[in-house]
């Protein structure tokens, strides 16, 4: 992400370990200097919530099995102000970066669900909150809609999707997806000609003697029917059989690490499988992630060890 430690703007690595945030700033080439590091004692990292077009501060979850604190991150080489604020706590079930500076997260009890949106001023110290109308449902994950700014995609425990109005906080509609797609997770959302097309991944899929394994599938909605229908299953090459264990979706590119360890690339609007990188040094990916400065590929090892690669 983008952070001015030195007086210029570079695109830096944020890091996380269970109890430690680490900011790594560029040398020459493929060379990083870890320039701070954030400590926590209690509770232990659980992501690191960034937003796209921000500078100069992030967001971490922090808990064990479920996210009990959103804290903002901050650092600057000649600012000796208070480097975290702890922005909420208590029974967090999902949180997102948005654009424009927005965090949305859902907390609460079945029957007192809270969607709350913040959003900051460009140097992240003062934060504006707006409550989104609840669903009457417990959130598990949110997606921006490409195509739609002000729009806001989130998925239910009960194959919902709910879909809201950033600007106004309303509730627009809430849509049965059907038991086909238990258990998926919404990774992105876009909109075109009135039809939403959303990416899910389903961890729970079986394999199909057709098809393959799938990994992500590409469902398209129509707002107004609540009718869906599944458009593609994005599946591993023949003789893979893995599953999915976490990933996730920029543009039109899909990455997911699977349970053999290896991480594997697709193409959405190609529909196939395009890259697989396997173990480095015997030890299995823990993790992938897309930069969020520009097409770089991170992806993690359980050692600690990260690697960049350029996609």
């Amino acid at each position: 992400m983008w952070w001015d430690s030195t007086g210029s703007k570079e695109s830096c690595i944020i890091t996380a370990c269970e109890y430690a945030v680490s900011l790594w700033k560029p040398l020459d080439t493929w060379q990083w200097e870890k320039v701070y590091t954030w400590h926590f004692t209690e509770i232990p990292v659980l992501q690191i919530v960034s937003m796209p077009d921000v500078c100069n501060f992030v967001c971490v979850a922090l808990g064990n099995l479920e996210i009990r604190e959103i804290r903002e991150l901050f650092y600057s080489s000649n600012d000796v102000s208070e480097k975290q604020v702890l922005l909420k706590s208590g029974n967090i079930k999902a949180v997102l970066g948005l654009t424009k500076r927005r965090l949305v997260n859902s907390s609460g009890t079945l029957y007192d669900q809270q969607v709350e949106v913040m959003r900051f001023s460009e140097d992240g110290g003062s934060k504006e909150k707006q409550f989104l109308m609840s669903p009457e449902e417990t959130v598990l994950t949110f997606a921006e809609v490409q195509g739609m700014p002000e729009a806001l995609l989130g998925t239910t425990p009960m194959n919902n999707v709910v879909i809201w109005n950033l600007k106004t906080g309303q509730l627009l509609k809430k849509m049965h997806m059907g038991d086909s797609y238990q258990a998926s997770v919404c990774h992105k959302a876009y909109a075109e000609m009135g039809l939403l097309f959303v990416v899910l991944s389903h961890p729970c899929a079986n394999e199909s003697e057709r098809l393959g394994s799938p990994v992500f599938q590409l469902i398209v909605i129509n707002p107004k029917t609540t009718l869906s229908v599944r458009v593609m299953l994005y599946c591993l090459p023949r003789g893979q059989a893995d599953r999915f264990l976490e990933g996730e979706v920029k543009g039109n590119f899909a990455a997911a690490v699977l349970t053999s360890g290896t991480i594997a690339v697709w193409d959405l609007l190609l529909g196939r499988c395009t890259a697989l990188l396997p173990p480095v040094s015997d030890q299995n990916w823990s993790f992938v992630k897309w930069s969020d400065t520009d097409s770089h590929l991170l992806a993690g090892q359980k050692d600690g060890t990260i690697f960049v690669y350029r996609y």
